[in-house]
């Protein structure tokens, strides 16, 4: 089977599946407005965009004609979808992302009517997401033409296991969101200063990277802490069992969010998650018993949040299993993107 992704080829969610449909033996095309290379894939590189659809169109549709993929594959609704579904005569897979569906919409009326004409074009949908499922059928996508189950994490994860020491009050603390506005790693620097100063003994990693990584690089120091903060910038996927674990808590407070793989993992691991109020952070979180939801922003809720954590380890140590558990039974990545192997085949059965 030959399949031809338009994707972000250096986001490692793409990476994922095309490393995925590599290994089984597909031959792999990723048209990317990111100059990135994907072992095993053939990588075309093209700088589209929204605003350059009208002067790119032509180069992109004929980069597929050149490719004649079996499944046409575009990854997020807007930019990657609006440019596959304008290619008449494929087979077309739309998987939403989050903000493409969630927050692209409410932009302007324009960039809600390019979503809309996405969703309405696509032959399947792919949703991480109830909720977002539901926003999707909104903006006019078919319910008979959305699959919804969450991405998943590999089996690799399942080796790594917090344990949880409950005879102190100390507490690790993790963030691998990317720096970038949405996520509001700013607050969680302020809510975790603010905790240090009724309890020393708390400690924060902030991994990944981002545009705002200096801004908060600045925020630590200004603040005095950057004996207890530690930036590891952008790590490797293989780092990622060993980072989580060495913490007790992952944060994760974004203004939108869909299912977060990051959210997945930490507790496959065994982290105790802190999260921001959503949708789909409820589909996962019992607020108190595997992890506590956040009704505000603030630094002041990251702050409450984290002593709660640190006077209630026990109840950290109870969920540590109790998520592994979860994330076993719902959300392996070997199960679910056999899913789309289903898709891909029923769409083949039925040109």
């Amino acid at each position: 089977m030959k399949i031809c992704y338009l994707a972000n080829a250096s986001s490692v969610h793409t990476q994922k599946w095309v490393k995925h449909f590599v290994d089984i033996g597909y031959e792999v095309h990723v048209i990317s407005h990111v100059n990135s290379n994907i072992e095993g894939a053939y990588v075309h590189y093209i700088d589209y965009n929204i605003r350059n659809f009208l002067f790119k169109k032509s180069e992109v549709h004929n980069k597929i004609r050149i490719i004649n993929p079996d499944i046409l594959h575009a990854h997020q609704a807007n930019t990657c979808g609006l440019y596959a579904v304008t290619m008449k005569g494929y087979r077309t897979v739309v998987s939403a992302w989050g903000s493409d569906i969630l927050l692209a919409p409410e932009q302007s009326l324009v960039m809600k009517k390019i979503v809309q004409y996405v969703l309405k074009r696509a032959d399947i949908i792919t949703s991480d997401a109830e909720f977002m499922t539901k926003r999707i059928i909104e903006l006019g996508g078919y319910r008979s033409k959305v699959y919804t189950f969450p991405m998943g994490i590999e089996d690799n994860l399942l080796s790594y296991k917090r344990s949880i020491n409950t005879e102190s009050n100390s507490l690790r603390i993790i963030t691998n969101r990317k720096h970038e506005p949405i996520y509001n790693i700013d607050v969680i620097i302020k809510g975790y200063s603010m905790a240090l100063k009724k309890n020393k003994d708390l400690f924060l990693t902030i991994a990944a990277d981002g545009s705002y990584m200096n801004k908060l690089k600045n925020l630590v120091k200004d603040l005095n802490i950057e004996s207890k903060v530690v930036f590891t910038g952008k790590y490797n996927i293989e780092e990622l069992g060993n980072m989580l674990i060495d913490n007790d808590v992952f944060i994760s407070i974004p203004d939108s969010d869909s299912t977060s793989v990051s959210l997945l993992e930490s507790m496959c691991c065994g982290l105790f998650p802190i999260v921001s109020d959503l949708p789909g952070n409820r589909e996962w979180i019992d607020n108190g018993k595997n992890g506590l939801v956040l009704e505000n922003i603030d630094s002041k809720a990251v702050e409450q949040a984290i002593l709660w954590c640190s006077n209630n380890k026990n109840i950290l140590k109870e969920a540590s299993f109790y998520n592994a558990k979860l994330i076993e039974k719902k959300a392996l990545w070997r199960n679910n993107i056999k899913i789309v192997e289903d898709i891909y085949n029923k769409l083949l059965s039925n040109k």
